[in-house]
């Protein structure tokens, strides 16, 4: 059994005898209390111990005979480390700091699947208070393929992404309203998608209303429907949207730009849980969750007079924010791969070259992911769908240094410096050996830190 193979293990490294002192019955009842999948690693990211369910997670394998693998052979599928793939490693994190380090990673599951997890890393120490092993949680957020949408998805993988999807995932557990916060563009309908799917209610129906493109009369007749008559031209009787989305989720795109009459309506319903159809007495029980979206900051909007504060701290019980593009550039290739690949699906040849590449990462996307997307789709028009070239790109993205002033980046930033052995050596010393912040002091991503330490010989 895996407690056995450990327990031999320390007893035949005189080191560990002071370190952990525990009969095998014991240490594999330690692994298996653990409710989610369950490692214990050692410092050379060899695992000692897991639980049934870490080996049914990862693999077709029993514990015993995970024991001996390396955590990234089994969690990632890869002969090398977190670090060297562009993540950042939870055990690193945690024998840097000796303490419980919390983070996202994409792992892939016993079918090779990807799918996001957080992982807890917790640090197991010797008498002397050094960390001899790291203690790894895995809790499962989502798999890959539930952020897809039709013709759109969510992607990514840098940190501001990952931390976003473990918001969504913790908020979707829950039946309070929920309110997005985002700048044009950044995908905030996707991740009312994903909310309610993630949701208890996803089998129902999931009702959408767009609040900058209806004047009040129309938003009212949407929102609550109407009876035969209800007003000159209309006929018959019609469901409004609260009514359509009974025991689903309704979306309130930008609810920002409402008027205070319609703030009005709207707090009477989520006050009592009841609306009245347009030229209806009766009043109709109604069961929806809320989501709100919005491009504008509504604290300010309150504080200026634009908002009802009643109805702000009612939309406002939980919170995400969906980061911009200019603050996700790691995961902008992967963004222009998956467009290239539905706008070219014939194509067999390179879908852009790296001179075309390199120069849209270094864009700012101030319209973030719709930007992004409208720009590929007209260069893929002008390139007539072969591998687009810096010349098939619109003038605003060409424009020096225009990237940099829309990104808030200073122009004289030296992205050089990270091909500099000592430039990089001087960083991590200043980090304390954090390549987090190492790669901060650098001005450069993790990933491009990562990938220059692997070259240089330095990992």
């Amino acid at each position: 059994m895996t407690a056995l193979k450990f327990a031999l293990a320390i007893g035949k490294d005189p080191k560990m005898d002071d370190i952990v002192k525990l009969d095998p019955v014991m240490l594999n009842s330690l692994v298996e209390a653990h409710p989610e999948p369950f490692a214990l690693i050692d410092e050379t990211y060899t695992i000692v111990a897991c639980n049934q369910l870490y080996a049914e997670a990862y693999t077709r394998l029993s514990p015993d005979e995970i024991v001996g693998m390396k955590c990234h052979e089994v969690s990632h599928k890869s002969a090398e480390r977190c670090e060297l793939n562009g993540d950042a490693c939870p055990l690193e994190e945690v024998i840097a700091s000796n303490a419980p380090v919390a983070m996202v990673h994409k792992h892939f599951d016993q079918n090779s699947a990807p799918y996001y997890v957080s992982v807890h890393g917790a640090p197991i120490r010797s008498p002397d208070g050094q960390v001899r092993y790291v203690g790894e949680a895995m809790r499962p957020i989502s798999r890959e393929a539930e952020l897809g949408f039709k013709d759109e998805r969510l992607i990514g993988c840098c940190p501001s992404f990952m931390h976003m999807l473990e918001n969504l995932s913790l908020v979707a557990q829950s039946d309070l309203p929920v309110l997005i916060n985002g700048e044009t563009g950044t995908g905030k309908e996707l991740a009312a998608l994903f909310l309610h799917r993630k949701s208890g209610r996803s089998s129902k129906e999931f009702v959408t209303i767009d609040c900058t493109t209806l004047s009040d009369d129309m938003f009212v007749a949407e929102l609550f429907g109407h009876e035969a008559g209800a007003y000159t031209g209309c006929v018959g009787m019609k469901k409004g949207l609260v009514e359509l989305a009974e025991g689903g989720t309704l979306f309130l795109d930008e609810i920002g730009e409402i008027s205070a009459d319609i703030q009005a309506k709207l707090l009477r319903v989520l006050d009592r849980g009841t609306f009245r159809r347009l030229g209806s007495n009766s009043e109709r029980k109604v069961d929806f969750r809320l989501i709100c979206a919005t491009n504008r900051d509504l604290r300010q909007r309150v504080e200026a007079g634009g908002f009802r504060p009643d109805l702000f701290y009612r939309i406002n019980s939980m919170q995400v924010t969906l980061p911009p593009v200019r603050h996700r550039r790691e995961d902008i290739p992967l963004l222009i791969d998956f467009f290239l690949r539905r706008l070219m699906p014939s194509h067999l040849g390179r879908l852009i070259s790296d001179e075309a590449l390199e120069i849209l990462c270094a864009y700012a996307f101030p319209g973030n992911v719709r930007e992004m997307k409208h720009m590929l789709e007209r260069a893929v028009l002008v390139a007539r769908h072969k591998t687009l070239e810096p010349r098939h790109l619109p003038g605003e993205v060409l424009k020096p240094g225009s990237h940099a002033k829309a990104a808030g980046v200073s122009p004289d930033v030296d992205h050089a410096q990270c091909d500099d052995p000592d430039a990089i050596r001087v960083a991590l010393s200043r980090a304390g050996g954090n390549r987090r912040r190492a790669a901060a002091f650098l001005r450069v991503s993790e990933r491009t830190l990562y990938r220059r330490l692997k070259a240089l010989g330095l990992s």
